[in-house]
């Protein structure tokens, strides 16, 4: 039976980081093998990752970055050690699209770290990597995944590649059959945009243009949360600095 609605239709998650700031070292608990969210940093979005409760992981504040920025920061003890900024994974394409999620971003380097952007089926509280990439081979490490990836080991391009697993359209291990063309500059913002429909359809924005259009991209009724997360690749820190994280989706009236 269909619920009665109101003017409430549209779930709408957004920070602009103007005043968060955390340090993730709680000294007696081992957030490696916590359940449960685990920082909430307002805006719809809590932090999670693999070895958050290494003294080096950050969500910190840039000092005069316009408009609100944090810069998020993984542990540097070893490759995999990683922190999110995300949702829970509570929007289902069949009946919240179109899902929505767009980010404003920048890397400090380009080396020992990936980047990820988009929706995935799992976001642990412990998560590591999403997907990942070497010389020129996707490695698809969740079955629902729909976003942008960086990843210093993706060696035969410098590029966002634009991933995608779970649906009708097997995921694509070929990295350059899914490479945007756009490289992301050193200190330069990019704006990563990917929507899904209520078919599993997907597509990819980079700075407004139109860059894939995949159909049966995802499942339409695999679950999903948004995120925006850097990944360590190596015994050293990896860092994005954010503007801005949206995520919006229609509420489903039939629960």
């Amino acid at each position: 039976m269909t619920m009665v609605q109101s003017g409430y239709g549209k779930i709408r998650a957004f920070n602009d980081f103007t005043a968060e700031e955390v340090n993730t070292a709680p000294t007696t608990v081992d957030h490696a093998s916590a359940t449960g969210a685990l920082w909430n940093i307002g805006g719809g979005f809590t932090i999670k990752g693999y070895n958050l409760s290494d003294d080096k992981t950050l969500i910190e504040s840039v000092e005069d970055g316009l408009n609100g920025q944090v810069t998020l920061t993984t542990s540097d003890a070893a490759d995999g050690d990683a922190i999110y900024c995300t949702t829970e994974t509570c929007f289902k394409p069949s009946v919240n699209a179109p899902m929505v999620l767009e980010t404003r971003l920048e890397m400090a380097a380009l080396t020992a770290r990936q980047v990820f952007a988009g929706f995935s089926g799992t976001i642990a509280d412990a998560q590591s990597d999403i997907c990942s990439g070497s010389t020129g081979t996707l490695t698809l490490a969740e079955s629902n995944i729909c976003g942008f990836l960086y990843d210093v080991g993706l060696t035969e391009a410098v590029n966002w590649y634009m991933v995608y697993n779970g649906g009708t359209t097997t995921g694509n291990t070929d990295a350059s059959d899914v490479a945007s063309g756009v490289t992301p500059v050193v200190g330069q913002m990019d704006v990563l945009r990917v929507v899904i429909d209520n078919n599993g359809t997907a597509r990819w924005y980079i700075n407004g243009a139109l860059l894939q259009t995949v159909e049966g991209a995802v499942a339409p009724t695999a679950v999903f949360g948004g995120c925006v997360g850097a990944i360590a690749t190596s015994a050293a820190s990896a860092t994005v600095t954010v503007d801005y994280i949206a995520v919006e989706a229609n509420r489903d009236w039939t629960i």
